[in-house]
Parts: C-alpha cells; sequence; structure tokens
C-alpha cells in the first residue's frame, strides 16, 4: 500500500470520527466497501464475510449494485461502531468503511393542519403512493424560507383573496391609483414572467393573473 494510500485512509478514519461525534449513526452497523478481486471481479457475500470473521465477525446484511462492493454490515451483538471502525479501515479487502449515519428529519414544516394532505410536496406514502416521490419542499425551505422580495403569480379561473391563507400575502400594486378610472395593473401584470407556476409560502406575495 503506497503512502499517499495510507494517508487518504488515515483521513478519512479520523475525519469520520470527527463526524461521529456531531452526527447520529446507526449502533451495531458499518457501512462498508469491499476491494474486489483481481479482474475487477467483486467478491462474492460468502467471501465478504470471511473478511469480516477475521476482523471478529459481523455479516453481510444488504449489498448495492449502483456503487460496486458496498455493503450493509451488521456488527456482532455488543459490539460497538467506535470499537471497531479504525481495524475495518486498517484490513485487506476492505477499501473503506464509516458508520451508518442516520438522515435526520427536517424541522421546518408549514403550520397548515391539512399540510400531511399534500404529498406532491412532502410524500410520507400516506395515500399508499411511493414515500419520497414528491418535489422535496421541507428539504428546500430548510436552506431558504425568506422571499419578501418575490411576487408569485397565480394562473388559475380566480382566487379568493380574502382566506386566511392568503389575505396577509396578497400583493397590492404600488402603482395602483384608486379611483381615477384607469386600469394601473395592466403594464405590470404584462411584465410578469408566466415561465413557472408556484404555491404560496412564507411570506411570498402572490398576485391572481388573469388569463385570456
Amino acid at each position: 500500500m503506497s503512502k499517499r494510500t495510507m494517508f487518504l485512509l488515515a483521513f478519512l478514519y479520523y475525519s469520520q470520527l470527527s463526524y461521529a461525534s456531531n452526527l447520529g449513526y446507526k449502533e451495531g452497523e458499518l457501512i462498508v466497501r469491499f476491494a474486489p478481486k483481481a479482474g475487477n471481479i467483486q467478491a462474492t457475500t460468502a467471501e465478504r464475510n470471511s473478511i469480516l470473521s477475521g476482523l471478529g465477525g459481523g455479516e453481510v446484511k444488504n449489498t448495492f449494485k449502483l456503487v460496486p462492493g458496498l455493503s450493509v454490515v451488521k456488527l456482532p451483538d455488543g459490539v460497538k461502531v467506535e470499537e471497531v471502525l479504525e481495524n475495518f479501515n486498517k484490513a485487506e479487502g476492505i477499501l473503506y468503511a464509516h458508520p451508518d449515519y442516520v438522515k435526520r428529519a427536517f424541522s421546518i414544516f408549514p403550520n397548515d393542519p391539512n399540510f400531511s394532505q399534500l404529498w406532491g410536496l412532502h410524500n410520507t406514502g400516506q395515500t399508499s403512493g411511493t414515500p419520497d416521490a414528491d418535489i422535496d419542499a421541507p428539504e428546500a425551505w430548510d436552506l431558504h424560507t425568506s422571499g419578501e422580495d418575490i411576487v408569485v403569480a397565480v394562473i388559475d379561473t380566480g382566487i379568493d383573496y380574502t382566506h386566511p391563507d392568503l389575505a396577509a400575502n396578497m400583493w397590492v400594486n404600488p402603482g395602483e391609483i384608486p379611483g381615477n378610472g384607469i386600469d394601473d395593473d395592466e403594464p405590470i401584470i404584462r411584465k410578469l414572467s408566466l415561465k413557472n407556476t408556484c404555491a404560496l409560502q412564507f411570506g411570498y406575495g402572490i398576485i391572481a393573473v388573469k388569463v385570456l
């Protein structure tokens, strides 16, 4: 093994220890990528389990076709991840190993009591559909929610601008002069791009667009 390879493995190992101190991960499991054999042939499950046996036990629980050699390894009962991680990363036949980190739940969700019904925004399989077949709205909101300067054009047959969910966010044209008998809205509406449509959320201004 070259010095460069040894350095990279050491870097990965200590980086993982640092991450593990801050992120949650599954106890009793590791994500392990096994090295291919000669001719770039992947080791069989039995051969991988043999390598694990030499490290004190464990078994391949699952494999990933997308990344050759990558497996979920179940450790023997009572064995802790931090106790074996270094040995796994030094072992022959293993390219690298790291904890099976737990994906954290996003904390930013609307206070709409009916949000759970909007599977297109956040699909948990609530309508017997496919979980995560959605637009990942909560994930986007976790990154950015402010939009006071954004005006959303809702293309529909009409809009109830007095609705409690919409009233506070309805956009008002500052160029409109009440009672002057002129539709001051028209030039501004024509400037709006109707390329995309999107829904109201987190303080975005809303304007109803009449399509003729």
